[in-house]
């Protein structure tokens, strides 16, 4: 994995770390369930871009702005 992906996996799983922290001061950790789906989903981002492959969000992205650009 490049420096820049093992940095912002790095910063996932901090933020990880802190909202579970926060999920377990609360009383309320299946509150946080929306945070780690969000935190799962930048992870299988990173992940696909590591292994070179444009990742689905990206890929929805672009057809977005080449059909607004072209339209039908």
């Amino acid at each position: 994995m490049s420096r820049y992906l093992e940095e912002a996996a790095e910063l996932l799983r901090k933020s990880v770390k802190e909202t579970e922290a926060t999920a377990a001061r609360s009383g309320f950790p299946s509150s946080y369930n929306g945070d780690r789906m969000a935190v799962a989903r930048e992870f299988a981002t990173l992940a696909a871009i590591d292994k070179g492959l444009l990742p689905a969000e990206f890929t929805a992205d672009i057809l977005r702005a080449i059909a607004d650009r072209h339209p039908a």
